[in-house]
């Protein structure tokens, strides 16, 4: 029989399991078109590619007919409340870089009060890459017309262009790799994964590319798959905390909890790494199941340290208290 400590536990847990990467603030932005039924959170923080918090920079979340927007606080953390299920696509903004995406689908079966966590990571400026070194202005012009077009909410439009851009030159990597982003934001993974492909084929080093690859696969629960996508990113770029984190959920969910520990510490110990609560909070989950309370309490805590506005953190306090009685 489970404890009382282990089963709360594994409800906050639960409410992340689908989270493929890190943490919460203040929404202090406009929404537009918010339903009153919305039940669900989604907060995360915005990391630069140093490993610092983004401060002040925008994040634009969309599910279905719902947007909304906000501002990271002084600790890079953002927070939306009241979102309803559906497809979501969240944008983070932040001057002197290109804009960063991440997609999540909240299904409608979902508990209602359930938190999402969803971390983004800034990256370096695309257009100095390898990637477009050959690619014709023309070609270039469309993909820029594309990434401006998704910008604005419009990914049919922006598909178009990405397609006009690898007519122009099929060889065009980038082209392919955002138009497989926003295929997995369109909860089409299958169309997603090809397109990831291609990219991959022309450039078989591209990183990003690569990582979302295994995030298609991620999403279509195809473990085995996005464990070993992940891996070979980390051997290609060892210091990736998103992807430590992502193939310790995979593992995790693969039911190899010892190797999903590893991953976890990885990408605690990797630069930014250090920031990254959800890596605490799925440690806390594994030694509670392996009865070393002690230690679960101790990651928990490190978790709420990190993250002290998450939505659940109250509810983790109680399993921290709980834990600590058993040790």
């Amino acid at each position: 029989m489970k404890t009382r400590s282990t089963f709360i536990l594994l409800i906050a847990i639960n409410v992340l399991a689908a989270v493929t990467t890190l943490v919460s603030a203040q929404a202090v932005g406009a929404s537009r078109g918010l339903p009153a039924d919305g039940s669900y959170t989604v907060t995360g923080k915005v990391v630069l590619p140093n490993g610092t918090p983004a401060v002040a920079a925008r994040v634009d979340l969309s599910c279905d007919f719902t947007s909304v927007s906000t501002s990271t606080d002084d600790d890079g953390t953002y927070r939306f409340t009241g979102i309803p299920a559906g497809n979501c696509s969240l944008v983070a903004r932040v001057a002197g870089f290109d804009p960063v995406s991440e997609f999540r689908q909240i299904q409608r079966d979902t508990p209602a009060g359930q938190a999402i966590y969803l971390p983004v990571f800034i990256r370096p400026n695309p257009y100095s890459s390898p990637a477009f070194a050959g690619v014709p202005k023309a070609a270039t012009d469309k993909f820029k017309a594309a990434v401006e077009k998704s910008e604005k909410g419009d990914d049919e439009g922006a598909l178009v262009l990405y397609d006009q851009a690898i007519s122009l030159y099929p060889d065009f990597a980038p082209a392919w790799y955002h138009k497989g982003q926003i295929l997995l934001k369109k909860n089409d993974p299958d169309k997603a994964v090809a397109a990831f492909v291609k990219a991959i084929e022309i450039r078989t080093d591209y990183l990003e590319a690569k990582y979302g690859y295994g995030l298609a696969q991620f999403q279509k629960k195809n473990y085995e798959v996005s464990e070993a996508v992940f891996r070979d990113v980390i051997k290609q770029k060892n210091d990736m905390p998103e992807a430590h984190l992502n193939l310790g959920i995979s593992l995790f969910n693969m039911k190899k909890p010892d190797e999903a520990e590893a991953e976890f510490k990885s990408a605690i110990a990797t630069k930014g790494g250090e920031k990254v609560p959800l890596a605490h909070l799925y440690l806390g989950q594994i030694y509670a199941q392996k009865k070393r309370n002690a230690e679960a309490a101790a990651e928990l805590q490190k978790y709420i340290e990190l993250a002290p506005k998450a939505p659940n953190a109250e509810r983790i306090k109680t399993v921290i208290a709980d834990l600590k009685k058993q040790s």
